[in-house]
């Protein structure tokens, strides 16, 4: 078959849509020009990355807030393709240069580069190119920083498909956005061309998608794509209102309910098929350039409500003003907050942090100070109640200041473990308070005494310090309308009838953006230099996460573990993260041979039973960038995680989403996630042995470790998923608070 007939036999394709346009030819001139050159292709295309970041990062350092090269995909794209296409190959030597001859020959002999957009492996956009038989990704890291620059696959396994309809499009932009996807019931006229309106977690509002792949789609279907979206059930009312309010700038016409929206946006929709609006370009681009208009106006709204926020007051029936109580805010409503925010609701954060903005994702965030310290030589069973006090104090003065302009919340949520909240019904005695249940402090039974190597040495005293310690619980217990806490476990160590007002719901993980990677690579760093080891799925990889290395969080065992597991399992590379001070319990004493950390306290007792090639494959990574951290989940072959019966770790259910295979201590918190030889292992907390030799069991089992990985993952998205489960809950027990009599 000639080239001509190749050409009459293709397929009409959409702008960028993905896919290969002509198998035959693009296999043979790929494997004729590309393949052969392969290693060197990468290294022109790296090359150009380097060009591109040089210029790119100086132009736009940040796009939606975030830093380059995240959310840059399509112009380091269009970027380098022009380089591909004008450079002067006589700037280029050696493998560079080889690299850029071997992709134009490629092209000069018809062979096709071609950019392509679509659903990468269900998770987000990606623009990317088709270049004969590969897929080409220049921008592989601008989603996840720490990735290679560029991906070369072949196309058929490089998971990128295309948008089926705007059902698709809209379940892939609330995950890779993190926005609302609702139908355009607000402004019908341009809702065939525009049938999606994306809220964002700030209360923003923007109108999609006119876009190159989903224009044409939408038009080659004579409007059908846009009809099925719009047809869904009416915009709920309060969000028309908001996105409505934004749009007064344009002076149109628009509907004063969300049903006479749906109604004339499907009139719309039939008028233009009947007038052909699909065949008239004219006219398309004007009714985009509407739609333009319109996002030009939201975006000006959502910067003049930024930096001019609206009085503090009411806004109807359906919507409140919360309050949340956080010293280090946004800590554990992260999620809850920007939520309440993008409904709709005035939301206001009152924090000890020095902000340097006023608004975060739609919270207006209220800095408070303290008046004094501690008390110099106060009885040490009352210094942390004193701590207390004096941040209620604080708060308090902070909260009289913002009901003398006029706030007036509807329902007070805190965490009221720096006694922050004590005295805000005495500012708001209506207002609702929500506590956020983290622990309650018990003798027995929980954190204290657990461990024999560590024992309390005046028990009785340290009874007395601990009911002290819970006086900021018990205050709380007379002015809490409801309480909210994320394990069970953790409620069921409050006591009756307290316990009883206890919502469980936990905080939530995003399982969308933590899933199984089998790409991925990560460049180990400590202290901010690289190391010089890239690891990636194929080696045996275990990993060890604490927010410090301190024995309530189970670092002496895990250490204790290392002489025999790296005698064991030659190839392994451990992976420990964590910082030096600590998070929750005592610092080593003078006596630990005087070191300066836990750490350095366990480092010291078995690194003498260790050769130095086996330490050398142990890597103390500190505390890593959350991106940095998810990759190492991803690589774990094993995840290695252990507690005192205490608060359970944000980072085990992200291991258990990231598909780990989990070796976990058999302690009260773990049982209730995790199920032995269901969904991971448990192992009694102080057996060194049973904790290598269960390591060891699944390093040598990879179908093991397959099925504890998958059921892991099913765990997390079950019972902790943020999107799906967790906060739809926790917005349900914010209405109940309000409701509460």
């Amino acid at each position: 078959m000639t080239y001509l007939q190749h050409v009459k036999a293709m397929k009409r394709w959409l702008p960028a849509e993905p896919g290969i346009a002509n198998p035959e030819l693009s296999r043979e001139l790929t494997e004729k020009f590309l393949q052969p050159k392969l290693p060197e292709i990468e290294a022109f295309l790296l090359e150009m990355r380097r060009l591109v970041d040089a210029d790119i990062s100086k132009r736009s350092p940040q796009k939606y807030g975030k830093p380059y090269p995240l959310s840059q995909c399509l112009e380091i794209s269009k970027a380098v393709q022009t380089l591909i296409e004008t450079l002067d190959a006589n700037r280029l030597s050696g493998p560079v240069l080889a690299g850029c001859l071997a992709l134009r020959r490629f092209l000069a002999a018809g062979g096709e580069m071609r950019r392509v957009w679509g659903d990468l492996r269900g998770s987000y956009f990606q623009n990317a190119f088709q270049v004969g038989t590969l897929y080409i990704d220049v921008a592989n890291d601008t989603v996840v920083p720490t990735k290679p620059k560029v991906e070369i696959l072949p196309f058929e396994q490089a998971g990128l498909s295309a948008l089926k309809d705007y059902s698709h499009f809209a379940k892939i932009a609330e995950r890779y956005w993190e926005v609302t996807a609702w139908p355009n019931h607000v402004f019908p006229e341009i809702a065939p061309f525009f049938p999606l309106l994306l809220e964002t977690q700030g209360g923003g509002f923007e109108l999609r998608d006119a876009g190159g792949y989903m224009m044409g789609l939408n038009i080659g279907r004579v409007f059908k794509p846009a009809e099925a979206y719009l047809s869904k059930a009416a915009l709920p009312e309060d969000v028309r209102e908001r996105a409505a309010r934004d749009l007064i700038s344009l002076a149109e016409k628009l509907p004063k309910s969300s049903t006479t929206g749906r109604r004339e946006a499907l009139s719309a929709l039939q008028r233009y098929r009947s007038k052909r609006l699909h065949m008239d370009p004219g006219a398309q681009k004007r009714l985009v350039e509407r739609g333009l208009a319109a996002n030009q106006s939201f975006q000006t709204t959502a910067k003049h409500r930024k930096t001019n926020p609206a009085p503090m007051v009411k806004l109807n029936k359906t919507t409140m003003n919360v309050l949340f109580i956080h010293q280090n805010f946004p800590g554990q409503f992260k999620h809850l907050a920007p939520a309440l925010a993008a409904r709709g609701h005035r939301v206001v954060a009152l924090t000890m942090q020095k902000v340097k903005e006023t608004r975060w994702q739609g919270v207006e965030l209220v800095p408070y100070a303290v008046t004094q310290g501690s008390t110099p030589g106060a009885h040490p069973w009352v210094v942390d109640f004193e701590t207390k006090i004096i941040r209620a104090e604080g708060a308090f003065r902070a909260c009289l200041k913002l009901k003398e302009h006029g706030f007036e919340p509807d329902a007070i949520i805190a965490h009221p473990g720096w006694g922050e909240s004590l005295f805000l019904k005495e500012v708001w005695p209506q207002a609702k308070l929500g506590v956020f249940c983290e622990f309650f402090y018990l003798a027995e039974g929980a954190d204290t005494d657990f461990d024999p190597e560590f024992p309390v040495e005046d028990v009785a005293g340290n009874n007395c310090r601990l009911r002290l310690k819970n006086l900021n619980n018990y205050m709380h217990f007379d002015v809490a309308d409801a309480a909210i806490a994320p394990t069970t476990w953790q409620a069921s160590t409050f006591p009756e009838p307290f316990r009883s007002k206890i919502t469980v719901v936990h905080d939530g993980i995003d399982t969308d953006a933590i899933q199984p990677n089998p790409k991925v690579q990560l460049k180990l760093r400590r202290n901010g230099a690289d190391l010089p080891l890239t690891l990636s799925r194929k080696d045996e990889v275990i990993t060890f996460v604490n927010r410090n290395l301190e024995p309530m969080r189970g670092c002496h065992i895990f250490l204790r573990a290392l002489p025999k597991l790296l005698k064991e399992r030659p190839n392994a590379q451990v992976v420990i993260v964590g910082g030096d001070g600590v998070s929750y319990g005592a610092k080593p004493t003078v006596e630990k041979n005087g070191a300066a950390s836990w750490k350095d306290v366990f480092i010291d007792e078995v690194r003498g039973h260790i050769s130095d090639e086996d330490w050398a494959r142990v890597h103390f990574v500190g505390q890593v960038p959350y991106a940095n951290f998810v990759s190492l989940l991803q690589l774990s072959t094993v995840h290695v995680y252990w507690t005192y019966p205490f608060v359970l770790s944000w980072s085990l259910i992200e291991a258990m989403s990231a598909g780990a295979a989990i070796v976990a201590s058999d302690t009260a918190p773990l049982r209730e996630v995790i199920e032995h030889d269901e969904n991971g292992l448990l192992v009694d907390f102080f057996s060194v042995d049973s904790l290598v030799q269960s390591v060891c069991s699944l390093l040598d089992d990879p179908e093991q470790r397959a099925r504890l990985g998958a059921a892991a993952r099913a765990t997390a998205i079950a019972r902790y998923d943020l999107k799906t489960v967790c906060l739809p809950k926790q917005l349900s027990w914010v209405e109940a608070l309000r409701r509460n009599p």
